[in-house]
């Protein structure tokens, strides 16, 4: 459903590692770089694989409709309380 797998599949000469994405509905196949897909040896080999392809896939930059996601949105930047006494503190050396 609605959350992030990994797993594998057996097939003719090994076995094949997926992961599933929280937007997607099915399971992508992990592929070389030509786009073919990669037969492991053993399940384990294709489970750490498919492991290591989700950690990966989360640690990409976040995006939003093309864009990277900033640090702080002008939205965030407008709102964010500010205390008044928090810089005057700093500047006299002093920290509360």
């Amino acid at each position: 459903m609605n959350e992030f797998q990994i797993g594998t599949e057996a097939v003719a000469c090994g076995h094949l590692g997926w992961i599933r994405k929280v937007h997607r509905a099915t399971n992508e196949v992990l592929r070389d770089h030509r786009g073919e897909p990669i037969v492991f040896p053993t399940q384990d080999a294709a489970k750490a694989a498919a492991g290591e392809a989700m950690v990966a896939y989360l640690n990409t930059p976040m995006l939003r409709d093309g864009a990277r996601v900033e640090r702080m949105s002008k939205a965030e930047a407008l709102f964010k309380p500010r205390h008044p006494f928090a810089d005057a503190g700093a500047a006299n050396g002093k920290v509360a």
